[in-house]
């Protein structure tokens, strides 16, 4: 690497950039091992040829570590350490095998003794780099190099390696290299040009134990795809291979093999279910649309979308769908609250709109779920009615074996904390995340009792954001005013209303259960909407949170709302 490839020497003069190449010295740092510990005494500035470099900080309270940046060839680290004996601030480690150029602070000195100028240009420069900092921009995956191992026997990897670099190269810009076995000859020089002639690289292993090639292909990885058949066991040793690798830097998924005929994903055997992965991915035979979610989830490309609650308003959420089926925009993973859990979880169960506009049609507009009253003690209603539809419409499913990507929220009233559902059966973490308190009775689970997501996070942009696959679209169906407009009332309601004295404005107490769990605060509403790239808000005022018969009206609403924002290039940023 030459002065002229290290970014941070492009503004000093070229003698004194050739005075700092001539000092640096090469140092070569294996994948996991720390090149720095916060605290140590700061030495040396080191800049990156090839491989990967995670800076983070440990909380001082719990110790727990806080990513910081993710770099990358050419970047450069620790310039603090050349203008100060300060303990270092932060950890550097290598989170590959690692080629760095070292610059030691006593060579530093012997250049700034012959190029005083170089001071000063360092000291602006780390003013930039702390100014940066003091932004507190989140920390982003951006992975270059795959490896995709297989943990089950019954697989082809090489085969499946080869279809995702395509996917890849479909997806993205610029073309994907794909290595099945070790080159003849190949060492860490070949192994670095190789990379650097491609956009991505992926490293493709078939087996597990006793394998030179599977341990490279891990130590060069920035993502890990396991993949996996349903119903196998994993292969011997493969727990105890991958468990090392969990970290707070490297991203494991699981790849699961699914036949194309399959109604929903055949479940993990539970020796591949413990593996320790973040998502679940499913990959269908022949289905491009499946391996291009892949492709887009593992390189933080995916679009999300996440539904929030609002009672009838959110049947507009069948509009957006439609409009976004219609300009061809899928969807990648995505989540919800309370009637948008709803929706959220049968696009989950990858249904076409058309299908989930005639399910929620028969379960909501149909009959009414909530008319079964009885004494209230717990609630209202018996609820036994949302039960029943919930569980013909969904079944035993579960969102950890969805289509797609799935969490739903509930309120954990026992903790006073809002319940983020990732895994176990789909029905009832729906009912839990409808159970409007007071309306329909709570869902007793081992962690506590919960009702309604929507009174403490009724649009969780934020969960799905926090998951950095790529930027997230929510829709907003329950902010708007209610109770605007009021009903019509039979002359018996007036009568009744006179009898006891109560102004015919006065709600109900349904609509008013109903409307306050739906009203998240405003400091997590204004959390949840900055994390969304893309906020759409159908227009909804005048449409009544119990509104069922209106379906078509308020369905129209969200499509309208979406199809202009398709045309102005509102959802650019998502899309």
């Amino acid at each position: 690497m030459t002065s002229a490839e290290i970014p941070f020497l492009a503004g000093l003069d070229p003698a004194a950039a050739e005075a700092i190449r001539r000092r640096f010295t090469s140092v070569a740092v294996a994948g996991g091992v720390p090149i720095f510990e916060q605290g140590e005494e700061g030495d040396a500035l080191y800049t990156i040829v090839s491989g990967a470099v995670g800076i983070s900080t440990r909380d001082p309270t719990d110790g727990a570590t806080r990513r910081l940046a993710r770099l990358t060839p050419p970047e450069a680290f620790g310039e603090m350490a050349l203008l100060s004996a300060e303990p270092r601030s932060a950890t550097a480690t290598a989170l590959r095998d690692t080629h760095l150029l070292r610059l030691s602070r006593a060579a530093f000195e012997e250049v700034v003794a012959h190029h005083p100028a170089t001071l000063l240009y360092f000291a602006r420069l780390l003013a930039g780099r702390l100014r940066a900092a003091s932004e507190g921009r989140p920390f982003d995956h951006a992975p270059r190099s795959f490896a995709v191992l297989a943990v089950t026997e019954g697989l082809d990897a090489a085969a499946f390696g080869n279809r995702l670099a395509e996917a890849f190269d479909a997806a993205l810009p610029g073309d994907t290299g794909c290595l099945n076995d070790w080159p003849e000859g190949a060492d860490e020089t070949w192994f670095h040009d190789f990379e650097t002639r491609h956009a991505r690289t992926v490293f493709v292993a078939n087996r597990v134990a006793d394998c030179p090639w599977c341990q490279l292909c891990l130590r060069h990885a920035d993502h890990i795809l396991l993949l996996a058949e349903p119903g196998l066991p994993a292969r011997p040793g493969a727990q105890d291979l991958i468990e090392p690798l969990r970290s707070a830097w490297i991203r494991i998924d699981l790849a699961i093999h699914q036949p194309a005929t399959a109604s929903l994903p055949r479940p993990l055997h539970p020796e591949v279910a413990a593996l320790p992965a973040t998502m679940r991915i499913q990959v269908r035979d022949g289905r491009a649309r499946d391996l291009a979610r892949l492709a887009r989830l593992a390189t933080g490309k995916a679009r999300g979308l996440v539904l929030g609650g609002g009672g009838a308003r959110g049947l507009a959420h069948l509009g957006v769908l439609e409009a976004l089926a219609e300009a061809d925009l899928p969807i990648d993973f995505l989540g919800g609250t309370s009637m948008g859990a709803v929706v959220a979880a049968s696009v989950a169960m990858d249904l076409a709109p058309a299908t989930i506009r005639q399910q929620m049609a028969a379960t909501f507009v149909g009959q009414n779920p909530l008319n079964d009253y009885t004494l209230p003690f717990h609630a209202l209603t018996r609820g036994l009615k949302v039960d029943t539809a919930l569980r013909h419409q969904f079944g035993e499913a579960r969102i950890e074996d969805l289509w797609l990507p799935y969490i739903c929220i509930s309120s954990n009233l026992t903790t006073g904390e809002a319940a983020v559902h990732r895994s176990g059966d789909l029905a009832t973490a729906l009912r839990a995340s409808i159970a409007i308190p007071g309306l329909l009775p709570p869902v007793v689970s081992e962690d506590g009792i919960l009702v309604d997501g929507g009174m403490m996070n009724n649009l969780p942009a934020d969960v799905l954001a926090a998951m950095q696959r790529g930027p997230v679209l929510a829709v907003d169906v329950g902010s708007d005013r209610a109770f605007t407009d009021m009903p019509e009332r039979s002359w018996k309601g007036h009568l009744i209303r006179r009898i006891l004295g109560l102004p015919d404005a006065m709600p109900g107490i349904a609509p008013l259960l109903l409307r306050a769990a739906t009203v998240s605060s405003d400091a997590q509403s204004l959390m949840s909407v900055s994390r969304a790239a893309v906020v759409l808000k159908p227009s909804l005022a005048g449409v009544d949170l119990r509104a069922w018969s209106s379906f078509e009206t308020t369905a129209a609403l969200g499509y309208r709302c979406a199809r202009e924002a398709i045309h102005s290039g509102g959802l650019d940023g998502w899309a």
